[in-house]
């Protein structure tokens, strides 16, 4: 981060166009990397609950809440959505967006493969109306280069979302 309280990263983003804000609570460290390989993919979905009062604390109840998809294949491998495990008892929307499958992880891309990576979301026509003029608050686990949470937020402006913030456990 500079002065402005804005990161570099960020930085960059807005100066291409996209001025999508995104909080991140926590630093992506060793520490961190440890928890997301063990509850991701080793599936200890107890881990779950170790930070959703520090993510409530970050809800803002004026925000339709909508926890990034994963795709229906990384579902039945995994058994879950880490992310609305995250969320914990925090009211969202499920199943408002669709992520189809990707023939790879975005973990096992570099930054650059990551950046240029078109990851595809589609909005659940059931929840088309609920989209339009509302603020929502995007919720992920890991900001890595912010590909995935920036084309989220995309398709939810396309669909007549007023404003769409990110919120992530890490980055």
């Amino acid at each position: 981060m500079d002065e402005s309280g804005i990161c570099i990263d960020c930085q960059k983003w807005h100066q291409l166009g996209n001025h999508f804000v995104n909080e991140s609570i926590f630093q992506y460290n060793d520490a961190m990397k440890d928890f997301m390989h063990r509850y991701k993919f080793v599936g200890d979905y107890q881990l779950r609950m170790i930070f959703q009062k520090e993510i409530r604390k970050k809800i803002r109840k004026d925000l339709l809440i909508v926890p990034i998809p994963v795709s229906i294949e990384t579902k039945m491998n995994r058994g879950f959505n880490q992310v609305i495990g995250l969320l914990g008892d925090i009211e969202y929307v499920d199943a408002l967006m669709v992520k189809e499958k990707r023939k790879v992880r975005q973990s096992e891309l570099n930054r650059q493969q990551r950046i240029h990576n078109k990851q595809v979301f589609t909005i659940n026509p059931k929840h088309v109306s609920e989209i339009i003029d509302q603020k929502i608050l995007l919720v992920d686990d890991i900001y890595t280069t912010g590909t995935t949470i920036r084309h989220a937020a995309n398709v939810l402006r396309a669909n007549g979302a007023k404003q769409v913030l990110g919120l992530t456990l890490c980055r």
